[in-house]
């Protein structure tokens, strides 16, 4: 594969990472299966001493965009386009237990006497049981992990969305790589020949609604004063949302105003290399 570090921008890893490939455009080869492999996790932030807060990180549903720059010569072919979840699964059991109780008792009774039926002795017998019937209903059926959903941008740029089905969080691998690309690539260069072949982006994008801030707290009560006083800060959550703004700007990805719920944050991006 060629070597497309450059191209990548990623400010928190742990909580996104993003590898994009495609086999490289040729004459004899003008389309290609783009692969994006897109895993989630729960990042540990703020260890850096100069930061006064420290939290963990995790989004709840994420956005996974290819962008064709409208310069580059390349096209896709709409029917190979993934419209379907991918097929990471897991069985769910349920199970039910009912339980009946019922109770048994009998007795008798009888007067005998040594010499015959004359006498007075009196004899009576009993006994009880108790019968318990258990019957145990166990419903399986398979759910998927990671739901995911194909549709286009306002730019018309295809998108996948991908949101959790059993956890509060994105965890895991969003589907396989290497055996669901996401698209065909159609290079559509008149002489593959020369020139530049064309190149394609991946991202993965939240809204502000998506981030999940947990474990917030502050490290040191003086750096943080210090910090309210420069800053402003008026809360952790004020101080952890300029955390991860500075982050994404240092690393020239997207963000716009970090307040507001709907707001777009882009949390990585990468030019798919060529094998």
């Amino acid at each position: 594969m060629t070597n497309n570090l450059d191209n990548r921008k990623r400010a928190f890893a742990d909580v996104v990472t993003i590898d994009a490939w495609h086999e490289a455009f040729s004459d004899s080869n003008s389309k290609v299966d783009l692969h994006a492999d897109i895993v989630f996790g729960r990042a540990r932030v703020g260890g850096e001493p100069e930061s006064p807060v420290r939290f963990r990180l995790s989004i709840k549903r994420a956005e996974v965009v290819v962008i064709i720059p409208e310069s580059e010569p390349v096209a896709v072919d709409r029917a190979s386009v993934s419209r379907d979840s991918p097929n990471l699964q897991a069985r769910l059991t349920e199970t039910k237990e009912q339980s009946a109780q019922a109770s048994i008792k009998g007795g008798a009774t009888g007067s005998i006497s040594a010499t015959g039926f004359t006498g007075s002795a009196t004899v009576e017998t009993g006994a009880q049981a108790n019968v318990v019937a258990t019957r145990k209903i166990e419903v399986s059926s398979t759910v998927s992990l990671l739901l995911v959903t194909q549709s286009q941008t306002v730019d018309g740029h295809y998108r996948w969305t991908v949101e959790s089905q059993l956890a509060k969080v994105l965890e895991g691998r969003a589907w396989d790589a290497n055996k669901e690309p996401r698209l065909k690539l159609i290079d559509q260069r008149k002489d593959r020949s020369k020139g530049i072949p064309p190149s394609v982006r991946v991202e993965v994008r939240c809204r502000r609604e998506d981030l999940v801030i947990e474990d917030l707290g502050i490290k040191d009560q003086s750096l943080w004063e210090s910090a309210k006083s420069k800053f402003g800060f008026k809360n952790k959550l004020i101080a952890a949302e300029a955390y991860i703004r500075d982050r994404l700007m240092e690393e020239g990805l997207e963000v716009k105003n970090i307040d507001d719920i709907f707001a777009h944050l882009t949390l990585g991006s990468v030019t798919a290399g060529t094998i």
